[in-house]
């Protein structure tokens, strides 16, 4: 079974990589981390080094709240390569800053 990459895209609306199943790669196929399920909200994305990053946001965003406690960094994991990475995502419109949210 395969799944559809969802593209990932700066808060300035440049894309900027994508995510395949639990997996964070950048727009030239590298993989630069992971994501875990988070029961109540979005998930939790982390750098390979197992560092947190933020959350996954609206679906196509990895935003970092300001309020929020930093989870416990996780352990680090092994880069994959992505076989071929999808054609780049056009880009999209720049967001609204949100209050708390970087």
């Amino acid at each position: 079974m395969t799944s559809t990459p969802v593209p990932i895209f700066r808060w300035s609306g440049a894309f900027w990589g994508f995510l395949e199943q639990d997996r964070l790669y950048d727009r030239y196929g590298r993989q630069t981390g992971w994501v875990e399920p988070v029961p109540g909200r979005g998930p939790d994305v982390f750098d390979l080094t197992g560092r947190f990053l933020g959350e996954l946001f609206g679906r196509h965003y990895v935003m970092r709240h300001a309020l929020r406690e930093e989870p416990v960094h996780r352990t680090p994991r092994v880069r994959t390569l992505h076989p071929a990475p999808p054609d780049p995502a056009p880009a999209r419109d720049p967001r609204t800053p949100i209050e708390d949210w970087t």
